[in-house]
């Protein structure tokens, strides 16, 4: 399995709707496209403030459920396998989803069903509004599949909108009021406004994000991406905040480590990221990171080389 593009969106508040929005008892809610339809709750959060940045890379788990039923949270009935486009996984007779292996469509997660009735689901890795990472359900089929195959067509297309008393994981059946959908397709980042109960795009205040440093790690045996760069993504918090990490799979036990200055912040918040960066004892500390995170996973390292960008 590999990885793709990071891509983020930048939601912006006004601070009236802002007030009127908390008062009311509103949630920030993403959902991420996929077979043409938004039907699962991605992320819901009630910490948001003016200014708000929502990331995630194409890191999936493909899993199966009982049920599909609206307003009621998703559950997973089956293991998860972690798995990426062009891959598929074979269920079995008895019910249990083996590993992810080439196959199916590139554009697609493949679900061999010979099991039975069952209703195939992907969950995605993201990092939220307050900079945690997490992997949650995108996607339930509506009605359940009989014993074949289906693809599964995650999209780079997000919804996003306010709504009370809904949670993450959520299933939902209707449309959602007043939501606006961002596409990614051909853009890794992007910024709405929301003013006067009405979404926007507002001109651009800050400048390109940058790359910090690259490590290129070679291991003894296999790493999953989605498990390293959730482990990382969740070091960068506090004064790291401003700074985001990408992993990509270069090979079965190759990984590409890239740190970069998040995107979608602020002109300020990218000035106080680059004030950090100007020790050049930040980048030892995101390298040290990275070894944290491999000690977690047990994985030990064959060859370690790192650049610091220019």
């Amino acid at each position: 399995m590999t990885d793709g593009q990071r891509k983020s969106v930048d939601i912006q508040i006004d601070t009236a709707d802002l007030e009127e929005l908390k008062h009311d008892g509103y949630k920030l809610c993403f959902a991420k496209k996929v077979n043409d339809t938004y039907n699962v709750v991605w992320q819901s959060a009630d910490g948001y403030l003016a200014d708000n940045t929502f990331s995630w890379q194409p890191l999936y788990e493909l899993f199966g459920s009982n049920e599909f039923k609206g307003d009621v949270g998703v559950r997973v009935s089956t293991n998860k396998v972690p798995i990426g486009l062009g891959d598929e996984a074979v269920l079995d007779s008895a019910g249990v989803l083996g590993a992810a292996s080439s196959g199916g469509p590139a554009t697609g997660i493949t679900l061999v069903n010979d099991y039975g009735s069952i209703h195939p689901g992907l969950c995605a890795f993201s990092t939220g509004i307050d900079g945690t990472p997490s992997t949650t359900p995108i996607y339930v089929a509506e009605n359940a599949i009989v014993p074949g195959s289906d693809v599964l067509t995650p999209v780079e297309c997000v919804q996003v909108w306010f709504e009370q008393d809904i949670a993450t994981s959520t299933m939902f059946s209707s449309a959602r009021s007043n939501a606006v959908e961002i596409d990614l397709t051909d853009d890794d980042s992007a910024a709405r406004l929301y003013s006067g109960g009405a979404w926007s795009t507002p001109p651009s205040l800050s400048v390109d994000a940058k790359a910090i440093v690259t490590i290129v790690a070679a291991f003894a045996t296999a790493i999953t991406v989605q498990t390293l760069v959730s482990k990382i993504a969740a070091k960068l918090t506090g004064v790291y905040s401003g700074i985001e990490v990408g992993v990509t799979a270069l090979s079965g036990t190759t990984v590409s480590i890239v740190y970069s200055e998040k995107p979608g912040v602020s002109v300020v918040q990218r000035e106080l990221t680059r004030q950090l960066l100007a020790n050049a004892a930040t980048v030892d500390h995101l390298a040290q990171f990275a070894l944290e995170a491999f000690a977690q996973l047990q994985a030990g390292y064959v060859t370690l080389n790192a650049t610091v960008a220019a």
